[in-house]
């Protein structure tokens, strides 16, 4: 499924998406688009069993250049992640927010800000 996009106008976005239940959930920057990302959060609708989420650069060159921009902590309930510097990728990359399902009846929402280039 693909991610709810909103447009603010401009270059801005955020991309949203929700999880059924003790399900895994990702969500990926436009393809064949360059992007600043400005942030990412997860929430989970209840204290997770989970390893925390990871904001990823997926490489269009080969997976051998994919790299983990951040892992948040363990059964985390609210993780946000505000780069320390400027994260802008050409259209060839992706960045990808994954939320590892949380457990029992535990839904997660990804939120991903970017700025079109």
């Amino acid at each position: 499924m693909a991610p709810a996009v909103r447009d603010f106008g401009g270059k801005y976005r955020r991309l949203t998406e929700a999880s059924a239940a003790n399900t895994a959930l990702s969500v990926s920057t436009p393809a064949d688009v360059p992007v600043r990302l400005l942030f990412a959060t997860v929430r989970y609708s209840a204290a997770p069993t989970q390893t925390g989420m990871t904001v990823d650069l997926d490489s269009g060159v080969a997976a051998a250049y994919d790299t983990v921009l951040f892992t948040g902590a363990a059964n985390a309930q609210n993780t946000a992640y505000l780069p320390d510097g400027e994260v802008r990728i050409d259209a060839t990359d992706a960045i990808k927010v994954t939320a590892p399902a949380g457990g029992a009846a535990i839904t997660s929402q990804i939120s991903l800000h970017i700025e079109l280039l």
